[in-house]
Order: C-alpha cells, then sequence, then structure tokens
C-alpha cells in the first residue's frame, strides 16, 4: 500500500495526537529534539534500511524472530512529533493491508532513581538498546509487545499488581527486587529478577496474571523474541501489498 501523509496521520489520531509526521531531515521542525542518527534513519528509505538494521544489531543477535520483521516486513520509518510534544520513531508496517505501527522513544538519558541501583545488572544488550538506540519499543496504540520505556517499568510489589502480603509472603521471590520490563497485551508481563545479588546480571522471569503467587523463570531473550515474533509473524512482506 501507499503510505500516503493523510491515511497515516489519520490512522495515528486514533491513539495519539499527531502534530508532525516527518519523512525527511529536511523538513524536521525547528526545536524539536531529534536524535541525530534517526534523522539519518529516515534519510535512508532503502530496503532493507541497512543503517537502521545496523544499529539494531546491539540487540538483534538475541532477537531473530524481530531482526526478521525489520529486514522483511518494515516499510517504512518517520519521525513522529505528539501534540504533547513527545516525539518517537514511528515503524510503519501493514498485516492484511491494514497499517499497523511501532514505535521508539528517545534514547534514555537519565536512568530513574529507584532503577539507578540496579541498572548496572540489567543485562548490557538492554541497557545499550534504551540509551543508544531507543528507550523502549512498542506497539503503538497499546504500549505493549515489546521492551517497555525504562519510566513504565515497574516492580510487581507495586499496586498495579494487586499482590497481597499473605501471597507474597507465600511466594519464592522477592518481588520488591522483580521489575517488569513487557507487556504481552494480555495482562502478563516478562520480568528482570535482581534477587540473586551474586549473579552478574539480572535472569528472566513470567508473571502469569492467571496464576500470579507462580512467577515462572525463564530464558528473557528466548521470551521476548518468542512473544513480538508472535505477534508480527502475520505483517506483510515489503511489496507484498499494494
Amino acid at each position: 500500500m501507499k503510505f500516503d501523509r493523510d491515511i497515516v496521520l489519520a490512522e495515528l489520531s486514533r491513539f495519539v495526537q499527531p502534530v508532525a509526521l516527518i519523512d525527511t531531515p529536511a523538513v524536521a521542525c525547528p526545536g524539536v529534539a531529534v536524535p541525530a542518527q534517526w534523522l539519518r534513519f529516515i534519510e535512508q528509505q532503502m530496503e532493507p534500511n541497512l543503517l537502521l538494521l545496523a544499529e539494531w544489531d546491539v540487540i538483534s543477535p538475541d532477537l531473530p524472530k524481530i531482526a526478521e520483521f525489520l529486514e522483511a516486513s518494515l516499510q517504512r520509518v518517520s519521525l513522529l512529533k505528539e501534540a504533547n510534544g513527545a516525539t518517537s520513531l514511528l515503524y510503519q508496517y501493514t498485516t492484511g493491508g491494514q497499517l499497523n505501527f511501532s514505535r521508539g522513544r528517545p534514547p534514555l538519558s537519565h536512568v530513574p532513581e529507584r532503577l539507578a541501583p540496579l541498572w548496572d545488572r540489567v543485562p548490557a544488550r538492554l541497557r545499550d538498546f534504551h540509551t543508544r538506540l531507543h528507550d523502549g519499543w512498542t506497539f503503538l496504540p497499546a504500549n505493549s509487545m515489546g521492551p517497555l520505556p525504562v519510566a513504565d517499568w515497574a516492580f510487581l510489589s507495586d499496586d498495579r499488581f494487586d499482590i497481597d502480603e499473605e501471597t507474597a509472603s507465600a511466594m519464592s521471590i522477592d518481588i520488591a527486587r522483580v521489575a517488569a520490563v513487557f507487556h504481552n497485551g494480555g495482562g502478563d508481563y516478562l520480568c528482570l529478577n535482581f534477587a540473586d545479588s551474586l549473579a552478574p546480571e539480572a535472569t528472566g522471569l513470567i508473571w502469569w496474571h492467571e496464576d500470579p503467587a507462580n512467577p515462572e523463570p525463564v530464558d528473557f531473550w528466548g521470551v521476548l523474541d518468542a512473544w513480538v515474533g508472535i505477534f508480527l509473524e502475520e505483517a506483510d512482506w515489503r511489496g507484498q501489498t499494494s
């Protein structure tokens, strides 16, 4: 399909208040803070976008299904400015001919205070992704199905998870040291478990909303790639639709 600006803006307006969609560096709005590498991404709209793929190399070796999506199905990247002043890198693709969007927010410049003591134990590739490429990468309508922006990370001890004291005391983990960093859109979270202070990096854990007392230890990268891969497996290949 043709990524007509008016069609894209109309579809975006269902979820956010877009005020600018920037497809070339020449039309970047004055006063809009945009990472320099993002301008290079939108300048190079070739298929595949080799520069963008090279930047994804910081994390893609652990995520083969996502890498395949980027190479075969990503159709366009643009800069999105919203009415609230937020900017993001917009990934445009289609599923069954219908427009879909994922977005990355500007690279993280400051680690939230509550996470600072644990930041060195976040997997190194994930840290680099958030600080070099963009702070999270999620399905735009739901802010899910990808690494959440760091500001949206939450500990299982937070009120949103509604784990009562009796349940928490019976669990095999310290919920105050488990951070949910990925939401699958169905109520379940992929987490980083920081409880083992001797481990150099936090380990993976799934918190199932239907079985909240029994989080499941998992391979963090394997689950992240599998969940996103299932979500994106119906995405059209470039050139599949017109």
